[in-house]
């Protein structure tokens, strides 16, 4: 049984949480973002089967972003895993992505979420 390789792209401004994402992902092919210019195009250049954005970033709001990404027939399609170091209100949010997780995250909460999103996605 071979291992599937997952695409993982992140959009978040804090470097930290990329070498965060990569070592936890090792085995997975990882990029990311640490500004939001040209994300639409990052995204569709990589074709990633999941994206982790956090939600505040110092030049882009991950709610817009997430809204942009499900409103774009190219991206939409895409699982949105949303980052925050804030309490999230799903009710409130302002967007809707596919699944949220409060930073400090959990790692095996986040890998679990991550394989959950995965599995809906490859099942739909």
């Amino acid at each position: 049984m071979s291992i599937q390789v997952k695409k993982i792209f992140i959009v978040d401004d804090d470097e930290s949480i990329h070498d965060i994402v990569n070592l936890i992902f090792e085995q997975d092919l990882v990029q990311g973002v640490v500004k939001t210019d040209n994300l639409e195009q990052s995204i569709l250049a990589f074709s990633p089967d999941i994206i982790l954005m956090d939600i505040r970033m110092g030049d882009a709001d991950g709610r817009e972003l997430c809204n942009r990404l499900k409103e774009n027939p190219k991206t939409a399609h895409i699982p949105v895993l949303l980052l925050s170091a804030l309490n999230i209100d799903l009710n409130n949010l302002g967007c809707i992505p596919d699944d949220v997780i409060e930073k400090p995250f959990d790692i095996a909460h986040l890998i679990e979420k991550v394989n959950h999103l995965l599995a809906r996605k490859n099942v739909g």
